[in-house]
């Protein structure tokens, strides 16, 4: 690597570290402060940003220093688009709160008290906490000011969040004298007294603050009925800019909602010649009807969930070196998310090797089985495991030939759900959907993904009402209502543009896939597509296709 370069890297590694403090946690160091979402902290990330992004302009590389610049640039394009969106990114809703519970998890949880100094540290964290949530509730009224508030749809579930948040962290930051024994019993009782006064006094009124503002009468009635972010001033513009950011591509959003609706017509059809093979004649809904009472689909105990996800393991582990030349060092596997925790879960998660836990794990929900179809568990564990996220996320972690800021940040969420999707759909090559059962999973959660297109899109752009979204949804899933419309809510208020990286990084890979095999035609090799991918990290998809053109060039 050149010095420019790595001064660059370098550069914007110590940066995220300094203001990220869930990867500061993750990499051993103490944390020393929680940033605030106040537009003035926006604005001093985003000027770090532009001058990191004039440098690289400056910088004229080949090779992986051209893989690592563009990555870093795409960073700092990330930042500046986010500051230059401040106003319309979304701060105070589900899955943005979320950020306060991963604190938790990751920051106060496992804090170490080994000198007195570590517990000035925690009660300085804590004043830090108190006024992340007084930075939302801020924002939150300056959003209100400029027309721009939470849909009416949307409330109840954000003060739900808002409000379990609360009560979570204010029994979770208590520490116990057990992970205090490096203090005397003085300084112990001290400590916990200052704790409970910082969640009593400070924390608890700041969550009261955020939910005051969500319950305000003159909010709630002035919040729009219409979901979606052209309903905004400013809206649309920002939407497509969320949507190129988050593709790394650019494309109209028109065009991925007509795409959405061609793939979702096209697997509806693959899904009916699957029912015709089982045997069933009546219609989709009735057949849908039936999955919900199949015995084969239901497991008993959560033993035999995790025999199923183990079984399908099995049949893929002799398969991967006719498609993969190197493996992962780290081991995967699957295990049970902690009982206590399912209740607010939904489905599973992955689950990332750590120095404590060196095993990448699919911990799956094993709660209310009885409701839990493991209809897709084919799909799932391709996705999620091998040959999907353990597998280009532990390859990463493990390259030394790139820089940390490589290995250890979470970016490019297209490249990352992309690859994951384009993984799981090896499965139709290498003959794991051989069963009807395992097959019509996979084409559901195709269909799932592609309907994505659709009513993001026309949420976002306005060109679809809630129930339109609902009703498309309705009939391109199987999905109950209580799921969809969560669902739906996530797209259009949430996360606008984020539920579109599934499919269209999957079709890029494809895409990508399509475009070296023209290119080295007789000679093109699988294995070496999917090694120049998964050695190279995660990258923006112009810089994965040059990346690509690199490794596997035509053949003369």
């Amino acid at each position: 690597m050149t010095d420019q370069v790595r001064q660059l890297a370098d550069a914007y590694w110590e940066f995220r570290l300094t203001h990220d403090p869930i990867l500061c946690a993750r990499q051993g160091r103490p944390v020393e402060s929680l940033p605030t979402v106040e537009a003035g902290e926006a604005a001093q990330r985003a000027r770090f940003a532009r001058a990191i992004a004039g440098r690289c302009a400056g910088v004229s590389v080949a090779d992986d220093d051209a893989d690592a610049l563009a990555f870093i640039a795409q960073l700092a394009q990330d930042e500046i688009v986010r500051e230059q969106q401040y106003w319309l990114t979304p701060t105070a809703t589900p899955y943005t709160l979320s950020e306060l519970s991963l604190y938790g998890s990751t920051i106060f949880e496992p804090f170490r008290f080994d000198c007195a100094a570590d517990a000035d540290r925690y009660r300085s964290l804590l004043d830090d906490l108190a006024g992340v949530v007084r930075s939302v509730s801020g924002k939150l009224r300056g959003q209100a000011e400029r027309g721009i508030r939470i849909p009416r749809p949307a409330l109840p579930g954000t003060r739900e969040t808002t409000a379990g948040m609360r009560s979570a962290l204010s029994s979770g930051l208590r520490v116990g004298d057990d992970r205090l024994v490096a203090l005397d019993p003085s300084a112990r009782s001290r400590f916990r007294a200052a704790v409970a006064r910082s969640v009593e006094v400070d924390l608890e009124p700041a969550f009261d603050e955020l939910i005051g503002v969500l319950d305000d009468p003159d909010y709630q009635v002035a919040a729009p009925d219409q979901v979606g972010w052209s309903h905004y001033p400013g809206g649309e513009a920002a939407y497509r800019a969320f949507v190129r950011q988050q593709l790394t591509l650019d494309v109209a959003p028109e065009e991925l909602h007509e795409l959405g609706r061609q793939q979702c017509a096209e697997l509806a059809e693959r899904m009916r010649e699957v029912r015709a093979a089982l045997g069933f004649t009546g219609s989709e809904a009735e057949f849908h009807e039936r999955l919900a009472r199949e015995p084969r689909l239901f497991a008993r105990t959560p033993a035999e969930v995790e025999a199923r996800y183990v079984s399908h393991v099995a049949r893929l582990e002799p398969l991967l070196p006719d498609w993969f030349t190197t493996l992962p060092r780290a081991p995967y596997g699957v295990a049970r998310v902690d009982p206590e925790l399912e209740a607010s879960l939904a489905y599973g998660y992955y689950e990332l090797p750590r120095a404590d836990q060196p095993v990448g794990r699919y911990r799956y929900n094993g709660s209310g089985l009885e409701n839990r179809s493991l209809l897709g568990a084919a799909t799932l564990i391709y996705h999620e495991l091998a040959p999907g996220h353990h597998f280009q996320i532990a390859r990463q972690a493990e390259n030394d030939n790139l820089p940390l800021l490589r290995r250890e940040v979470a970016e490019f969420t297209a490249f990352v759900e992309g690859w994951a999707e384009y993984a799981a759909g090896l499965g139709w090559e290498m003959g794991l959907y051989e069963d009807p059962w395992d097959a019509y999973g996979r084409l559901a959660h195709e269909r799932f993904m592609a309907q994505r297109l659709v009513v993001d899109t026309g949420l976002n752009l306005a060109t679809m009402t809630l129930e339109q979204a609902r009703a498309f949804m309705r009939a391109n899933t199987i999905e109950s209502d209580a799921q969809i419309g969560p669902e739906l809510l996530r797209y259009a208020t949430d996360l606008p543009g984020q539920a579109l990286t599934y499919r269209t990084g999957h079709l890029e890979f494809i895409a990508q896939r399509a475009a070296a095999q023209s290119r080295t035609g007789a000679a093109f090799d699988v294995r070496a597509f999917h090694e120049a991918i998964l050695s190279g990290g995660a990258l923006p998809f112009p810089a994965l296709g040059r990346r690509l053109e690199r490794e596997l060039p035509a053949r003369t």
